[in-house]
């Protein structure tokens, strides 16, 4: 017959401290090693959903090129306007002309219809509304500007510093490489103020050119997102001379704004254009005082090593900060077309009609 040994019913040995400590150790080493990886695969989704934003937009370029035979302009709207309400100064991004073709017809329709405010001053906003800094606030109360539009926003861009109820983009319109032909009608770029262009003028070829490029969010006081303004100078050199890579903070004499995707209505330069001067990831500088000017407006992304572009045929390429820029002492004047643009591939990628030979990028 089977007996149970005596002293040994119920007894279980106890983990001793020094086993408890290397368990808990073990423990942490394996959160430290999952935890990058999770954020990796946050930040592939993230890049992923980034990507298919831009082709949504490449898609509905494409859809109002097919419906007016010309590209949406990057700044235009009303003419003829005197103040900030009765009108848009012309100040309209082209991402409103874009609301029907990405599910935004409702929006759409209710800027395009006119608006009376509820709050403040009795002020009736006309077709096509008041200017776009007018979201909100004691004089007037225009809703259509404070709307989120969830596909015109990376989610890798965070919170904007700017705490004004604007609608935000992270996508810019590409104005080329040229400092002074921004605010032009017909830029080197394929979007500009007012401008009208065919597909058809893009005779570097739709595969060879940028239509829009990413635009991070500031998200601090002086990080690399804010737009430098006022610097007067037309050399890309002299743009990055203010930006001091040790600490990734604008210098001290600089003129740091938060311009970048602050309103997604707002076709100003500063809010809605990248130019292919300095390359992905690069500081960005007005060359006249204000916010609408010409200036070097660089791409960049918070995706590591570079950033997104849309290309004229609709397809959507990373690419890397360290892409050949060319000559960055060169003077960025350079305004009539044909002309090959000094700012080395990603300069040529730019331009809609400047010759350049593009090989691999």
């Amino acid at each position: 017959m089977f007996r149970l040994q005596t002293g040994q019913a119920g007894h279980r040995r106890a983990f001793t401290l020094i086993e408890l400590l290397v368990v808990i150790a073990i423990i942490a080493i394996l959160i430290a090693l999952l935890l990058p990886a999770v954020q990796q695969a946050r930040e592939a989704a993230r890049r992923t959903q980034c990507r298919n934003n831009l082709k949504q937009m490449g898609l509905a370029l494409h859809n109002y090129h097919d419906n007016f035979n010309v590209l949406v302009y990057r700044q235009g709207g009303s003419a003829g306007a005197t103040d900030d309400l009765s009108g848009n100064r012309n100040r309209l991004s082209g991402l409103v002309g874009l609301l029907p073709y990405i599910d935004q017809g409702p929006l759409f329709n209710q800027i395009s219809g006119g608006f009376t405010n509820t709050g403040g001053n009795p002020v009736n906003a006309p077709p096509g509304g008041p200017a776009p800094w007018n979201q909100g606030g004691a004089n007037i109360n225009y809703p259509p500007w404070r709307a989120t539009i969830p596909g015109i926003v990376c989610p890798s861009a965070g919170v904007h510093r700017d705490t004004r109820p604007n609608g935000r983009t992270s996508y810019g319109f590409s104005a080329g490489d040229s400092v002074t032909s921004i605010q032009d009608r017909n830029p080197r770029g394929v979007f500009g103020y007012q401008s009208r262009v065919r597909i058809g003028d893009i005779t570097d070829g739709t595969s060879n050119t940028i239509l829009m490029a990413e635009m991070d969010f500031s998200t601090a006081g002086r990080d690399l997102s804010n737009v430098d303004q006022g610097t007067g100078s037309t050399i890309p050199n002299d743009c990055r001379a203010r930006f001091d890579r040790t600490t990734n903070q604008y210098v001290a004499a600089a003129n740091p704004q938060p311009h970048r995707g602050a309103r997604w209505s707002d076709g100003g330069a500063a809010f809605s254009a990248v130019t292919t001067i300095l390359p992905p990831n690069s500081p960005s500088c007005t060359f006249g005082n204000g916010d609408a000017t010409n200036g070097i407006y660089s791409s960049s992304s918070k995706h590591t090593g570079g950033v997104h572009v849309l290309m004229g045929d609709g397809a959507v390429r990373f690419i890397s900060e360290n892409i050949d820029a060319g000559n960055q002492a060169a003077d960025g004047t350079q305004a009539t077309m044909p002309a090959l643009s000094p700012y080395g591939v990603w300069g040529a990628l730019g331009t809609k009609s400047g010759g350049d030979v593009i090989g691999d990028f």
